[in-house]
């Protein structure tokens, strides 16, 4: 059975850029269409050396 905290709790990933700026995103649990379950965000956008940058971040868990 499935931890229900689990469930509701966040995975932190901080990026760390190269000039050493770091930025934590919280990932928030997902079940992706595969039907793996996971971590998802989307990037809307953050300012880093006059540029604006985007993306998205996915983990997941691996199944054999």
């Amino acid at each position: 059975m499935e931890n229900k905290d689990e469930k509701n709790s966040f995975v932190w990933v901080t990026l760390k850029m190269p000039d050493g700026t770091k930025y934590e995103i919280p990932l928030p649990p997902k079940t992706f269409s595969s039907g793996r379950e996971g971590f998802y965000a989307q990037i809307p956008s953050f300012v880093y050396n006059n540029g604006i940058y985007g993306g998205q971040i996915q983990v997941w868990k691996k199944t054999k």
